[in-house]
């Protein structure tokens, strides 16, 4: 539906649960299966296959960064088509591809062959039910309680980086990386079918209106101030075309490319920093466990000031609390296990909330209409810069022998990340705003 006037003429029924939250319950599945099998498992695998296969740490971690550019490309063409077909079809088949390519990889032998089917299948596949196609779904389901929805959702990319590294570290170092391999692709197709089949486009096509209004609702102060937020945010929605056009949009590509970089780079080589610097492999997976915990506790922090102050200045103050705590990584290493600990509970608190408030924060500037086209154009930008990252890192590792300059980099790219992201702001209305009334057609 293109108009509001009819999508809340059509807006009638109220079921006994709105769908939006079967919705939000799926989401958290799939950002768990993605984040936990993409990126926060990187490092248990990574010195066990080298180490087996004879490759360096700059090419192992080539197949993730070269995924990332993959995604980007993967999110230029299923953006457009979430807004008109919705993300069920999408995440079917990105399922099927992941979970078959994730068995596949126990079979590599030759690193031209681990490159194609993890850093090409898996990630396409694991791209396709990941956090973009869900929020973004969530952004055209939710619009009143969306900041909060979106936060609540991640708690599966916390849940992510608790349950994978700490189950798997020992199934590789037991059973082998193999097995481990087919563990996650096992999962993801037990886990996903369901969830993907759960998926929906957006609640107009149903005959509901996002948050699970219908527009007959008693024409209190309140309501209408939401129905009143329901049509701006309709309304004010903007295409792809006119989204390019304004400098937010770019302000907030470049300031996410440095941070995705960073969070990269930690998820593939800080584990093996810790085990470089005299700490064993169990050390090192309780450790980013504790960065899991803390960043699945703050989404309920996250997900409770959202609505309470600007989701722009939160991004920063996320993206800050990575930065500090990524500047403190190799003097904690260096001074006791416990100080480390506590630099990687500030780094998950934060991390915690950039992801889900950035989400929220491209859905708050551009609407939910056009979402996932618009959202999904910066990404050959944000991601090509983003895959460099753990690249660079590696090589580096390779020609010094210690991550420590690398992790300093990195704290000053999270700085930059910020600062880009303090300077966009919110594009001018499309539409003007008009006094609230009474909804009279849905009578």
């Amino acid at each position: 539906m293109h108009d509001w006037r009819t999508a809340l003429t059509a807006a009638t029924r109220r079921p006994r649960v709105f769908w939006g939250w079967w919705i939000f319950a799926a989401s958290i599945v799939g950002q768990f299966v993605t984040i936990g099998f993409a990126a926060q498992v990187i490092g248990v695998f990574l010195v066990p296959m080298t180490e087996d296969l004879g490759w360096s740490r700059s090419e192992f971690v080539l197949a993730s960064s070269l995924g990332f550019g993959i995604g980007a490309i993967t999110g230029m063409l299923i953006g457009p088509l979430i807004d008109r077909y919705g993300a069920r079809p999408i995440m079917l088949v990105g399922t099927t591809i992941s979970g078959v390519a994730l068995i596949a990889v126990s079979q590599v032998e030759e690193l031209w062959q681990f490159i194609f089917v993890r850093g090409a299948l898996t990630q396409i596949g694991l791209f396709m039910i990941g956090p973009f196609v869900v929020n973004t779904t969530l952004s055209k389901w939710f619009v009143i309680n969306r900041g909060r929805v979106i936060a609540l959702a991640s708690l599966g990319t916390s849940i992510g980086g608790i349950i994978p590294p700490l189950v798997l570290t020992p199934i590789v170092d037991g059973a082998g990386w193999e097995v481990g391999w087919v563990v996650m692709g096992i999962t993801t197709l037990v886990l996903m079918y369901p969830s993907s089949l759960v998926m929906r486009r957006q609640p107009e096509d149903y005959g509901l209106l996002p948050d699970g209004k219908t527009g007959d609702e008693e024409p209190t102060a309140e309501e209408l101030e939401q129905l009143e937020l329901l049509r701006q945010d309709f309304d004010n929605s903007y295409t792809r075309g006119e989204a390019v056009r304004t400098r937010s949009m770019w302000l907030l590509v470049f300031g996410f490319a440095f941070a995705v970089a960073a969070v990269a780079i930690m998820y593939s080589h800080v584990i093996p920093f810790m085990t470089d610097v005299g700490y064993t492999r169990s050390q090192a997976a309780f450790a980013f466990a504790v960065q899991g915990a803390f960043a699945l506790v703050s989404k309920f922090f996250w997900a409770w000031v959202v609505q309470k102050h600007s989701p722009r200045i939160l991004t920063v103050l996320t993206i800050a609390m990575m930065g500090v705590s990524t500047a403190f990584l190799v003097p904690a290493a260096d001074t006791s296990y416990g100080s480390l600990l506590v630099v990687f509970a500030v780094f998950g608190f934060g991390i915690g909330g950039m992801f889900p408030l950035f989400d929220f924060v491209w859905a708050w500037y551009f609407g939910r209409q056009h979402i996932g086209a618009v959202r999904s154009m910066g990404f050959p930008v944000s991601v090509m810069i983003a895959v460099t990252g753990p690249i660079l890192t590696g090589i580096y590792y390779d020609s010094v022998g210690n991550y420590r300059g690398a992790f300093f980099t990195l704290a000053f790219l999270l700085s930059l990340g910020a600062m880009l992201i303090l300077a966009s702001r919110k594009p001018p209305a499309k539409v003007a705003l008009e006094p609230a009334e009474a909804p009279a057609a849905a009578g």
